[in-house]
């Protein structure tokens, strides 16, 4: 058969190998700062190792999921959290992401081989860099394997946005049977009864669960499935923002109203004397003290579509970047948490405008403004 390739290192007639290069320091992207911002934690801004995805399909640090306050609710739009999954979206494309600023450093990443020259290629099969001496130890013992070589130069001439996406078609799903825990298999085959991704022999062998599909068939039926979702979605935003600008618009009217009876209560106290003075006092204080159940119910109501709105713009963005970035492992793990969480959002309704009420209060203060 073929001579094995000798072991890494130097040998007779081959120079040292160059010290490590220097990593200097990452040069800013704006394109990160301004397009991968969804990466950090939408309650304290922080890049988070394990963010989790919460039912509102809003994403949150561990620290920020535990310091809720009230407890059990969403900091952002005050939905319950009955449950969270990990937001496998979020963590792998920071991993890619590191990967990508690797690439733009100005020394350029190193060979994850030898650790001692610098990479001239990217394997997205090995999810490694090579030089050119193991690049050639690489090609030697996958020969019978085509893996995607791209050069780190015109890596370094894209962007980060295209890297991802390139990148997100690499990531294999492997096959969790326990008839083969030694062996990592690829998946191709989907169980719609198991709902689970299987490989030939396990699907081979597990005759009662057929007919099955293709994984990638699954996979495109599950983002155009998230895809009609969000349109419907899209549509039902627009009747929670008119609603919501409805409230606005009321509880603005209110504020105004109150105001000029503030400015009332101030003239009256200024042509009266100290008598006066102190009844004009006394309905400031019932203004600002006593609670209006109208107020308060219409703040109430507010708040509530203000937070369903916020989880329609949270839901599009999950299932935006789910279907931009996302790979099938992402898409298998994390579509029926999504998909449920829509449907869920797809259910509500926006309240029906009603007749508002002016609060007892102002009738009060008015009369008592007459009788001074």
């Amino acid at each position: 058969g073929p001579a094995s390739p000798p072991e890494p290192g130097p040998s007779a007639g081959t120079p040292a190998a160059a010290s490590p290069p220097r990593q200097p320091a990452e040069e800013p992207e704006e394109e990160e700062d301004e397009d991968f911002q969804f990466l950090l934690c939408e309650g304290c801004g922080q890049d988070s190792p394990h963010p989790r995805l919460l039912r509102c399909l809003h994403t949150l640090c561990p620290g920020c999921l535990g310091s809720t306050k009230p407890a059990g609710q969403c900091p952002l739009c005050h939905a319950p959290i009955p449950a969270a999954v990990d937001n496998l979206l979020v963590s792998n494309l920071q991993s890619r992401l590191k990967v990508w600023r690797q690439i733009r450093s100005s020394g350029g990443p190193g060979c994850s081989r030898c650790r001692a020259e610098r990479a001239l290629v990217w394997c997205s099969d090995c999810e490694e860099f090579f030089c050119g001496r193991c690049l050639e130890e690489h090609q030697w013992w996958h020969k019978k394997k085509e893996h995607k070589l791209r050069k780190v130069e015109e890596m370094r001439a894209g962007s980060a946005r295209t890297f991802l996406e390139d990148t997100r078609t690499s990531c294999s799903l492997f096959c969790a049977s326990s008839s083969h825990p030694e062996e990592s298999r690829v998946c191709s085959i989907y169980c719609p009864r198991c709902e689970r991704a299987l490989c030939c022999p396990c699907a081979l062998l597990d005759t009662r669960h057929a007919p099955f599909r293709d994984l990638r068939a699954e996979s495109r039926r599950r983002q155009d499935e998230l895809r009609s979702l969000r349109r419907d979605l899209r549509r039902r935003r627009g009747a929670f923002e008119a609603a919501l600008a409805r409230l606005r618009s009321e509880s603005s009217r209110w504020e105004e109203q109150r105001e000029r009876l503030r400015e009332r209560v101030r003239a009256s106290a200024e042509r009266l004397q100290q008598l006066v003075r102190s009844e004009a006092e006394e309905l400031g204080a019932l203004l600002e003290a006593r609670p209006e159940r109208g107020r308060s119910t219409l703040a109430e109501e507010l708040r509530s579509v203000e937070g369903t709105v916020r989880r329609l713009e949270a839901a599009e963005r999950v299932v935006d970047r789910l279907g931009r970035y996302g790979g099938e492992q992402e898409l298998m793990d994390m579509q029926p948490f999504v998909k449920s969480a829509l449907l869920e959002l797809q259910r509500l309704r926006p309240p029906e405008p009603a007749e508002m009420r002016e609060p007892e209060d102002f009738a009060e203060c008015r009369a008592r403004l007459r009788t001074l």
